[in-house]
């Protein structure tokens, strides 16, 4: 046990420098967090496509799946550990990936990090304890003691102001989302595929802390599956909601994210937009296509018989928004691994559409702006095999000055092309909002 403060991990992130691989997630619940450095050994992916090649073909792809395999391999002991989220292993993310290359993306970022973090720093906010642990026999380096010191000691310095010194600006014009989304009915009505999520960038110029931002970010939203990660190539900012993929004692659980509504001041009128939300057929219809592709994706590693639907159709109201979310579990098969259920999986369906190989094609030629770190999966996997890692929407990536985010939404055969490109902004607006206001704050 060291001693708990409630701006702990707020320190630790704002003293980590990218050197050091500093890495914070919340693991699916506001009050806790988890929070590493230093790992002993990573892998960093530059390629920019990790879906599957033809069989037969071995992609950068197979190589990351393979690493990670061996960095999983000759685990340390964890006995006593049961009741942690995280109980060391690796832990990072994998951008959703493209074939694309444009002058307005960081193509420099990573398309995967994972490092092997052997200590760590666990924050439980409802208990009001904070606890460090090691499974290094000589304990943590010298250079982990020394980040730690640093965020206990309240006089450590402070951190510098972030400011945006433009506003967000879309990288994709209204004319060609109109466009794209017509292309995009077109295919749909041909049969091409059912369900398309299409998304559009925005960029904007900044100085000062991400860490600061974060914590911007965290106040405006409080999300269950947020995360923060720190590189030589960038910083990203994760404020996601989602679920990707858990697995806890062989017991698989995914929890998709389909159908969107804005939250309305007056409560009423704001449960009443919430239930419209919940009876919509519309949001049913397009939730239940990206279910049926969720029971596909993980029954490839799924005990027979234990794939089920156990909420469908369930409404999670954010500070923002309502989300029509659906529950699926399925019992790992024996002979299957975590890995091999996260490689076969990604990118998780609920932001590709339907059929997903399709369904991504028409992605990657439509989208003017390649998603990077947006919408692929951050997260963990214990050396036990249990793992959690959300979907990266409401994720921002901050690279030298400038800094990114992303929007987007599944359009259907019946999708109205006004009030697509509106969710957009209601899902991510606040996020960009908040930032554009921080510079504009006198100094405290």
């Amino acid at each position: 046990p060291i001693p708990y403060s409630p701006l702990l991990g707020q320190r630790l992130k704002t003293l980590a420098h990218a050197s050091c691989h500093p890495i914070w997630i919340r693991p699916g619940d506001r009050y806790q967090e988890v929070f590493s450095a230093y790992p002993n050994e990573s892998i960093r992916l530059l390629d920019q496509w990790l879906g599957k090649t033809s069989e037969g073909h071995i992609s950068d792809s197979d190589k990351l799946w393979n690493r990670l395999n061996s960095m999983m391999a000759f685990p340390p002991d964890t006995n006593g550990l049961a009741d942690m989220p995280f109980r060391g292993g690796l832990a990072g993310f994998c951008s959703y990936g493209t074939r694309q290359s444009h002058n307005n993306t960081p193509t420099a970022f990573p398309a995967a990090y994972f490092g092997r973090y052997l200590h760590w720093l666990h924050v439980d906010h409802n208990r009001q304890t904070a606890e460090e642990i090691s499974l290094v026999p000589d304990g943590p380096s010298t250079e982990w003691r020394e980040l730690l010191r640093q965020a206990l000691d309240s006089r450590s310095s402070k951190q510098s102001r972030f400011a945006l010194h433009t506003p967000f600006k879309p990288l994709t014009t209204k004319q060609k989302y109109i466009s794209d989304f017509n292309r995009i009915k077109s295919y749909l009505q041909t049969g091409d595929c059912y369900q398309v999520n299409y998304a559009q960038a925005f960029k904007a110029r900044c100085t000062g802390s991400s860490a600061d931002a974060m914590q911007r970010l965290l106040e405006v939203s409080d999300p269950a599956y947020a995360a923060w990660i720190s590189l030589p190539e960038g910083d990203v900012l994760s404020l996601s909601p989602e679920l990707f993929i858990q697995v806890k004692g062989r017991r698989i659980e995914t929890r998709p994210i389909k159908g969107t509504a804005p939250r309305l001041v007056d409560g009423e009128a704001d449960a009443k937009q919430a239930e419209a939300l919940q009876q919509s057929p519309k949001n049913r219809a397009e939730n239940l296509m990206i279910v049926d592709l969720l029971r596909h994706d993980i029954g490839q590693h799924a005990k027979t018989g234990s794939v089920q639907v156990d909420k469908l159709f369930d409404i999670e109201s954010l500070p923002q928004v309502h989300h029509m979310v659906s529950t699926i579990s399925a019992t790992l098969k024996d002979e299957s691994s975590t890995i091999d259920l996260l490689r076969d999986c990604f990118p998780g369906g609920s932001i590709t559409g339907a059929p997903k190989k399709r369904a991504m094609e028409i992605i990657a030629e439509l989208e003017p702006t390649p998603r990077s770190i947006y919408c692929g999966s951050i997260g963990f996997i214990n050396f036990d095999g249990d793992c959690q890692f959300n979907i990266a929407i409401r994720t921002l990536l901050r690279t030298g000055d400038e800094i990114y985010a992303w929007a987007g939404g599944g359009i259907v055969a019946d999708s109205d092309c006004e009030a697509e490109y509106q969710e957009c902004f209601d899902k991510i607006g606040a996020l960009m909002r908040a930032l554009e206001e921080m510079g504009k704050e006198p100094d405290a």
